[in-house]
């Protein structure tokens, strides 16, 4: 509960902070690429942005995860600093991350992303961890996009020097734009040791202050919508996995300036 104080806090702070107004707003484009949370991807988004959001496995308070995140971007380049916490007081995953993505020329973006973990179970001593993953995003033609994501490729341990290999993740994921108002993607997803999963994601913008989103995969389906309001966005979604049941998850964003994205 602190942890989700404490979000929204910050989140309040650099909200008011910033005065000047955007001139224009998220594309159905942006909504899909927030989704994916891919670093490579950003450079391509259209604004700088701060966001929190909180959800909640299966209904069960323990766990529960809470994140914030901020992306900047300025000509060629993306930074973006992201924290959550899983689990609850008396045990939880605690995940830092920085990343750095460019875009190479018109079409192609790299990103790298480091992750800091911090695992804590009561009566037992907390574990230490770091990792990275690297991503590339291309535009193969106005309407055609892929992007790679490969988690944690040089298979290093939890606790630095424990025995145990943190998973590596694989991620492909295809993006196809029917106009202005609907796009249709595709994602495969591999963890090594662990789950195998492909999924297909349908993102509608019918009015200029609605987005809807909705997945169908091997493991689950969602939906979820975001409604604009200015700069403020307030999304919410419900996944249902077959097996496991429920996890709600509602979140505010922030579209940051267009002057603070300079160059093309």
């Amino acid at each position: 509960m602190k942890i989700k104080v404490f979000c929204l806090i910050i989140f309040y702070m650099s909200v008011t902070c910033v005065s000047s107004v955007a001139q224009a707003y998220l594309t159905v484009k942006d909504y899909q690429l927030l989704k994916m949370d891919i670093a490579s991807t950003k450079p391509f988004e259209s604004f700088s942005k701060i966001s929190t959001s909180c959800s909640n496995d299966y209904l069960l308070k323990e766990l529960t995860k809470a994140s914030m995140t901020a992306g900047l971007l300025w000509g060629r380049h993306a930074l973006g600093i992201y924290t959550s916490h899983y689990g609850y007081s008396k045990y939880g995953e605690l995940t830092s991350s920085l990343a750095y993505s460019v875009k190479l020329g018109a079409k192609i973006a790299l990103g790298i992303r480091f992750h800091y973990i911090f695992q804590h179970v009561d009566h037992y001593e907390s574990q230490h961890s770091v990792t990275f993953d690297f991503s590339m995003y291309a535009q193969v033609s106005r309407k055609l996009s892929f992007a790679i994501e490969l988690y944690n490729p040089a298979r290093l341990k939890y606790g630095l020097t424990g025995n145990t290999v943190i998973p590596m993740r694989f991620t492909v994921a295809t993006l196809y734009e029917y106009g202005e108002k609907l796009l249709f993607s595709v994602k495969i997803f591999k963890e090594l040791p662990g789950m195998f999963d492909v999924s297909a994601m349908c993102c509608y913008h019918p009015r200029d202050v609605v987005y809807l989103s909705a997945v169908l995969s091997l493991h689950y389906v969602e939906c979820g919508v975001m409604i604009r309001c200015r700069q403020l966005y307030f999304s919410a979604q419900i996944k249902c996995n077959y097996n496991l049941g429920f996890v709600p998850e509602a979140g505010i964003l922030y579209q940051l300036p267009r002057k603070l994205k300079v160059g093309n």
